[in-house]
């Protein structure tokens, strides 16, 4: 064998994977799903137990995938028996834990084995969890969640959401998810008094809550609320002086002025609404009502995607004859259907007279697969171009 034959085998030995930092490897494990990461094991020598000291571990949709095309009436014994194995074969913290359970499948996983999988990770500082139990809906939350002392981020769907009676809160939780979960009485606002460092709540309410309660927690600053129920009137009873609001609404027939009173916005420098009917006349004057009493807002988003065609508006005499002063509002982006513009218009015309600090002013109307009528969009043109602005800063941005 040759000099240069000698070198180039030797350099096919080389491990330049395991020489690398321990910073750079770490970076590569946690991009890894579940099973890229066990398979790591049969690199090398080397790498057969570093897989289970990497601090998350992440069971998404692809680690259920492969169940599908497996000829089992129910994966759900073969699923629990792989997650304990992984679990009990791990040998460090464990800071991060995800299972996504994917819709629409059988997957059956019992309150006993999320019970006895959140009794370990809460021997193992986990701090970030997120279960989306998306498979068969579950009636029983797993009450071992609340030993979790440590948890900054929780996100949790999917169970019957229940607190038991020797709570003694999340005290280190910062951010919270709650999505198509249903709750027991007076379980949210027992939950909310229990977390006093809570910054982020993102809720979504359906079925029949009467009202929730948040004023106990009195650190909450962003709050993120989709409401999938037509029965909303006092909705939320009372709020802490929250900055950032997201509010959406699924039910046609829901009015963003059931929902909440502009009174307990007044400390609001953020507002969004998807799916907003502008061409009720109730919601559009609820929204120049937030804006009354939010005098520190900055950033407005109306979002209404309501394409079909419908009733000319009226004209709304009213907005126009408004006098209000928004002084900090600096940043607004409105998105409408073709059924609401001209109540848009309506909105912005008193938007731009009314605010000293605006910046940027962004109007889209989509109108679907309508054939666009070139003078409608010279008409809108034109009106947003010789509407009085108060801000001579202020840029109005019009795409379709």
């Amino acid at each position: 064998m040759t000099l240069s034959n000698k070198k180039a085998n030797y350099a096919d030995h080389i491990d330049r994977i395991s020489d690398l930092p321990c910073n750079v490897i770490d970076g590569i494990l946690k991009h890894l799903n579940i099973q890229e990461l066990v398979c790591t094991s049969l690199l090398s020598r080397k790498w057969r137990y570093v897989w289970n000291t990497v601090p998350q571990l992440v069971f998404c949709e692809d680690f259920f995938f492969r169940f599908k095309f497996k000829d089992l009436d129910d994966p759900s014994p073969d699923i629990n028996r792989i997650i304990n194995e992984v679990l009990l074969q791990h040998n460090g913290p464990i800071y991060r834990f995800t299972l996504d359970i994917p819709w629409f499948s059988n997957i059956l996983i019992t309150a006993e084995y999320f019970n006895k999988w959140l009794l370990f990770l809460s021997k193992r500082g986990i701090k970030d969890l997120a279960i989306f139990n998306y498979g068969i809906f579950s009636n029983k939350m797993p009450s071992h969640v609340f030993s979790c002392q440590e948890l900054t981020h929780l996100w949790f769907a999917g169970f019957n959401v229940s607190v038991p009676p020797n709570f003694c809160g999340l005290k280190s939780l910062l951010v919270l998810d709650l999505q198509r979960n249903t709750y027991e009485f007076g379980a949210l606002e027992t939950l909310m008094s229990g977390c006093p460092l809570l910054k982020e709540l993102s809720i979504e309410l359906f079925g029949d809550i009467k009202s929730i309660c948040l004023k106990k927690a009195k650190n909450l600053i962003d709050l993120r609320l989709m409401v999938n129920q037509e029965s909303v009137s006092g909705l939320i009873k009372s709020l802490p002086n929250i900055q950032r609001l997201t509010l959406e609404s699924c039910c046609d027939k829901t009015l963003y002025a059931d929902i909440i009173s502009p009174s307990h916005l007044i400390s609001l420098k953020y507002l969004k609404l998807h799916f907003v009917s502008l061409d009720e006349r109730g919601e559009l004057f609820y929204i120049v009502s937030v804006l009354k009493s939010a005098s520190n807002l900055v950033e407005l988003v109306i979002e209404s995607n309501n394409i079909s065609g419908g009733q000319e508006p009226d004209q709304l005499e009213e907005l126009e004859r408004d006098s209000c002063c928004f002084s900090q509002l600096q940043t607004v982006n409105i998105r409408v259907g073709t059924t609401d513009f001209k109540h848009a218009m309506s909105l912005i015309q008193l938007i731009l007279a009314n605010s000293s600090s605006l910046k940027t002013l962004a109007f889209k109307v989509d109108f679907g697969h309508r054939k666009l009528d070139p003078a409608v969009l010279l008409s809108i043109s034109r009106n947003l171009l010789l509407m009085e602005r108060a801000s001579q800063r202020a840029r109005v941005e019009f795409t379709h």
